[in-house]
């Protein structure tokens, strides 16, 4: 197996998945000046976490008619203060409220079973001192290129991606893990494209195939499986809240959702009658029982 230089290919554990795009920003930013506040990746976790159950966009709920979720709510005149006073913590209601000693004024309120950390405390205080800028959220912010960094370590890296990755590592005085072993890889890649084990004659396959690009026709393969596209299709199903136990929908409401479901499974070139007969063998993958005797309908 060579080694191999886009990152999706790489023999290494790795595969760049929602989860690790997130890893992959997070190194990013690190790795092009630390010390800066990022609103998106540091200032917004901590509001969305401990302020807009309250002070967010749900009006139903919002309380002081206050909203923390935008820069305009955050910013505005409140009667004579703000609670964010960009380049003034001291003017700041937000700080004076995360610092407060009696629990009547205390952000977050002690009865909701949140609080913030003394790093987050000044953290936010840094914020506000910068100017308290403000950012998109990170999905409508177009992408720019970063310059790659020169990891210590060249030796590691087998792409400009693993470059952010090792430079983030050695600034936290860390080192990689070693290489995953052949079934170790076969079975990770598997799970993340298709949510199931590899057969045990797919790694018996790719345990006996020693050409140079094994590991990317598994790849292949996989991406051109049904599973993949089942795989995909399950994110959406869990973002409409659809269960066979109907879930918050109305049954009319879960016949329409097997329509567009349907759609969408045509468009990743899938059959929809795959969800529509028993799914057998699930068990045995599971949990190597071969004459597992249940067998489950796979999304009603």
């Amino acid at each position: 197996m060579k080694r191999m230089s886009l990152h999706i290919l790489n023999p290494r554990n790795r595969l760049l998945t929602s989860a690790a795009a997130v890893t992959l920003l997070a190194a990013v930013q690190a790795a092009s000046g630390a010390a800066t506040i990022d609103f998106n990746r540091d200032i917004r976790p901590l509001l969305s976490d401990n302020c807009f159950s309250c002070h967010g966009p749900d009006a139903s709920h919002r309380k002081a008619k206050l909203r923390l979720d935008v820069e305009e709510g955050a910013t505005s005149d409140l009667g004579g203060y703000q609670a964010v006073a960009p380049g003034q913590p001291e003017a700041s209601e937000l700080i004076a409220r995360i610092n407060a000693s009696d629990p009547d004024d205390l952000m977050p309120p002690p009865d909701s079973g949140k609080s913030l950390a003394d790093e987050e405390k000044r953290l936010l205080r840094a914020w506000i001192q910068s100017g308290a800028p403000w950012a998109q959220h990170w999905a409508y912010v177009p992408p720019t290129r970063h310059p790659v960094p020169a990891a210590r370590d060249a030796s590691w890296p087998l792409s400009w991606v693993d470059d952010f990755i090792m430079a983030r590592l050695e600034a936290e005085g860390l080192s990689p893990a070693p290489e995953a072993d052949r079934v170790t890889l076969i079975r990770r890649l598997t799970f993340d494209l298709t949510g199931l084990p590899p057969t045990p004659a797919e790694v018996k396959d790719f345990l006996e195939d020693r050409s140079e690009d094994d590991y990317e026709r598994v790849v292949d393969r996989l991406l051109r499986s049904p599973g993949f596209g089942e795989r995909m299709a399950t994110y959406w199903l869990d973002l409409v809240r659809y269960a066979d136990t109907v879930g918050y929908h109305a049954v009319e409401n879960i016949v329409h959702v097997r329509d567009l479901h349907a759609t969408m499974l045509h468009m990743l070139g899938i059959d929809p009658q795959r969800f529509s007969v028993p799914f057998q063998g699930l068990d045995m993958r599971l949990t190597g029982v071969e004459e597992a005797p249940v067998v489950h309908e796979v999304l009603g």
